[in-house]
């Protein structure tokens, strides 16, 4: 392993798969480590001294970088030469942010929601933003959600691939705007590389 170069954990069939894309769309050299949640490799001590919640570390010139928006914008910053991202300065700047945290904060809870038949207090509830009966909410939502004009960026690599996964297990219907979005984001060369290896391992480590 190189201190000098991204270290991706990859852990077959989770949402890990997300980061390796960004990885890919970055084109640079890195080194890939697959971790097993059945192994129980993420809590030991010394992996918990890392990442004390126990989760996918990233290593970047020995630097942890945990967090999936966190990695979506340490790499953007770490190359500028991609425009990955709009300056904070600018009017599309918190746009940007905005959405990178989009889906840990807000589409992640209500996917949960759903899929576990959680039931919040009134107030609390997300699960209109996955309502089938909201043609018109999911326009708006897709509307919003194009960062990505003639550059993507890796606000829209996370987006995606939360909408993608949203599609696949039914929480969302796979048409209109959002299914052209995220279609497109899935046409990408990095998006065929990076399932291509979530192929191959989740092959090697099927589930238990």
């Amino acid at each position: 392993m190189s201190e000098r170069r991204p270290h991706a954990p990859l852990r077959p069939r989770t949402r890990s798969a997300t980061a390796l894309w960004l990885l890919e769309e970055l084109g640079e050299p890195y080194d890939l480590e697959v971790v097993l949640l059945a192994s129980g490799h993420h809590k030991t001590p010394a992996f918990l001294a890392m990442n004390p919640m126990g989760k996918s570390r990233w290593w970047w010139i020995g630097r942890v970088v945990p967090e999936l928006g966190a990695i979506a914008i340490h790499l953007a910053d770490r190359y500028p030469r991609l425009a990955w991202r709009p300056p904070s300065t600018t009017p599309s700047g918190p746009d940007f942010l905005r959405w990178v945290f989009f889906s840990s904060a807000i589409f992640e809870p209500a996917l949960a929601q759903k899929f576990f038949g959680w039931t919040p207090p009134g107030e609390h509830r997300r699960v209109g933003l996955l309502r089938r009966d909201d043609p018109g909410g999911h326009r708006r939502r897709a509307a919003g959600a194009r960062c990505w004009a003639t550059t993507l960026t890796t606000a829209d690599v996370l987006v995606a691939s939360g909408l993608g996964f949203g599609m696949r297990f039914g929480a969302i219907p796979p048409r209109g705007p959002l299914h052209a979005y995220v279609q497109r984001a899935f046409e990408r060369p990095a998006y065929a590389r990076c399932q291509a290896i979530e192929a191959r391992e989740g092959a090697r480590f099927p589930p238990a």
